[in-house]
């Protein structure tokens, strides 16, 4: 509730109330409610004297809606009545003739020159024109750095009067926002010094709940340099702030023990906990605040733990170690490890191991809590051991010739305890020599590395293998004219070799050119120079030509011997056509191929014995057409 710098406990404080202004609680008040055009002030009854200096603080509350939020609040001294206040731009302060007010204004007027955001200044007689000479200090923002104090929350208006110097402050947020020199009594008041206090408040055709408390915050803390371990006296600091004076503190320290001094005496724990620690404060206008509640931790030793990962620890490598540390009460937030009695870290989880030398080294770990407590140190002990360094020989080979695979142990101080192969083909082993047999050949990747009796692993070795195979072909069987070059093509090899060699331009290369005088087989050998051989056979007849050469005779009944009506064309390098037709003169056969032949079939259907015509035609490689007919018996 509000109250006069001069008042003492037990005078009557109740304010004046006035316009939608309403009392929330002993000493909250709501000015205006959010609704258009309304007008609220509360004034304290008594006047105060300005020949005598304040220091008023309150919590204020603009309301939640930036943007569409009106009007403002005024803080006014004046001397006229304790039923002022109107709506809309003035904030009730509008008009009031004499006075001096701090408005903070969260609408922006422009017949009135306000800034772009909210703002907060020193004005006199009731004028809010920021061009006006009655414009004392400001506008400045409300909040130092922000734009908008319509964030729902309560901020902190601190109104300070130096009588001596004539010097009116004001703070928000522990900030100062404006101030100005004034002679208020010989220049505003008209010598007259004393003056009402009080908040006007108003809304227009915009508007917000806008809500001013006297304060009474109690607070409390502790020394920067205190301590809270067990056993630990713990002195109370109080913080409290009030608007006027404070009456009597309401200590609850947690443990059952109260005290209603502003100072108490250094307070023990009996044991470690976490403890409720509470503080209210009375005002001398009757209001009691609400509770300052801290949870206090009294500090129990820690216990310091840590493992390592599961060994073993090789060649130097990182070793990361996993905390363990535990405390009933408190916080740890210091780690000090040492290795080998050296401090290295102060971090929860260090990393142990890179540079280490082999051999058994200690580590140690003691932790802290914020709260001071220190735990016991706790050491273990690592062994680092080397890892093996190994080699490998494979050797490419032929297909079907078993690979040889070849480790070796460039450490041997360090015995190998197991091998492990990959032969790039999914297949493993775990000799230290071995020979493997791929399914096919090709290029394939072997890894290998090894695991030493210490435990350590090598690094892994890789290395390609050739698996070497060849697929001799040497061409489809051919007819071709006597004494005309027959370009031969060979494949599925690196090196090649022909026989025999008689007729050949060359036996030894993949493409020779043959002169055939008479029906020939040659062997084509393609191998690699590894050998890994592999051969084929091409018969090739001659023919006088060029020509087409027709059977008469075909038996297509599934023995596979004479089942397809096929044709030779000797010398001929452009085939039109095979046509088969039946005695009624029905086309029952058509191609263009001479490899696919007549089956004795149409539509699927076998077709009856007897004379079938046929027709056939192409051109030889001197361009010349040859357009051949005849008849061909089918039997069966």
């Amino acid at each position: 509730m509000l109250l006069s710098c001069a008042m003492a406990a037990g005078q009557s404080l109740d304010p004046y109330l006035n316009g939608v202004a309403f009392a929330e609680n002993c000493f909250c008040y709501t000015l205006t409610n959010d609704q258009p055009t309304q007008a609220g002030s509360v004034w304290n009854k008594t006047q105060i004297d300005l020949r005598q200096s304040f220091d008023f603080k309150f919590n204020v509350n603009l309301g939640s809606k930036d943007g569409t939020g009106a009007d403002g609040i005024a803080f006014v001294l004046q001397n006229i009545s304790l039923s002022i206040g109107t709506t809309g731009e003035g904030m009730g302060f509008g008009g009031v003739v004499p006075s001096i007010g701090i408005p903070i204004d969260t609408w922006q007027n422009g017949n009135q020159n306000d800034p772009s955001y909210d703002h907060i200044s020193i004005n006199r007689d009731g004028d809010v024109n920021h061009t006006s000479a009655n414009n004392l200090a400001g506008p400045v923002s409300a909040i130092d750095g922000i734009d908008n104090i319509e964030d729902g929350q309560f901020h902190v208006l601190r109104v300070t009067w130096n009588a001596t110097t004539q010097k009116l402050t004001a703070q928000i947020d522990g900030v100062e926002r404006v101030a100005a020199t004034i002679d208020m009594v010989g220049q505003v008041f008209g010598n007259n010094p004393m003056v009402y206090w009080g908040f006007t408040a108003a809304t227009g055709g915009s508007s917000n709940r806008q809500r001013f408390c006297t304060s009474l915050n109690a607070g409390f803390g502790l020394d920067a340099n205190q301590l809270t371990c067990f056993p630990a006296t713990i002195a109370f600091r109080d913080k409290s702030l009030s608007f006027g004076s404070i009456v009597k503190w309401y200590w609850d320290f947690g443990d059952g023990t109260i005290d209603s001094v502003q100072s108490p005496a250094p307070h023990t724990y009996a044991a470690p906990g976490i403890y409720r620690v509470k503080l209210n404060i009375l005002g001398n206008n009757g209001c009691v605040s609400d509770t300052f509640v801290t949870n206090l931790t009294i500090g129990s030793k820690p216990t310091a733990a840590f493992e390592p990962p599961p060994p073993p620890y090789c060649n130097e490598s990182v070793v990361p170690f996993k905390d363990l540390s535990q405390v009933q009460y408190g916080t740890i937030d210091t780690w000090e490890w040492q290795l080998d009695n050296n401090p290295v870290a102060v971090q929860p989880k260090p990393d142990f191991g890179s540079g280490l030398t082999y051999g058994a080294h200690t580590v140690k770990l003691q932790v802290r809590t914020k709260e001071g407590c220190v735990s016991d140190p706790v050491t273990q002990s690592i062994t680092m051991n080397p890892s093996p360094v190994i080699d490998m020989a494979v050797g490419d080979t032929c297909f079907r010739t078993p690979a040889q695979f070849a480790s070796n142990n460039l450490t041997p101080q360090i015995p190998i305890r197991q091998w492990y192969w990959q032969t790039g083909d999914g297949a493993r082993d775990s000799s230290a020599t071995t020979a493997y047999l791929y399914k096919k050949g090709g290029v394939y990747n072997v890894q290998v590395f090894a695991q030493a009796e210490n435990g350590c692993y090598s690094d892994t070795l890789k290395m390609p293998i050739n698996i070497f195979e060849t697929k001799a072909f040497a061409g489809n069987d051919t007819a071709v004219i006597m004494d005309h070059p027959l370009p031969l093509h060979g494949s599925g090899g690196v090196l090649y070799q022909w026989s025999p060699a008689t007729g050949l331009s060359d036996p030894n290369i993949a493409d020779p050119v043959a002169m055939i005088r008479s029906a020939t087989y040659y062997v084509l050998k393609a191998y690699t120079p590894m050998g890994c051989a592999t051969t084929d056979t091409i018969k090739i007849e001659a023919y006088k030509g060029p020509a087409i050469y027709v059977p008469n005779v075909f038996s297509p009944n599934g023995d596979n011997n004479n089942d397809r009506f096929r044709v030779k064309a000797v010398g001929i390098s452009d085939f039109s056509y095979l046509r088969i037709y039946n005695r009624y003169g029905q086309l029952v056969f058509n191609s263009t191929s001479m490899k696919d032949g007549w089956d004795g079939t149409f539509h699927g259907q076998a077709q009856p014995v007897g004379t079938y015509v046929w027709m056939v035609q192409g051109k030889d490689i001197a361009g010349q057409l040859h357009v051949q007919r005849g008849t061909v018996n089918l039997i069966r």
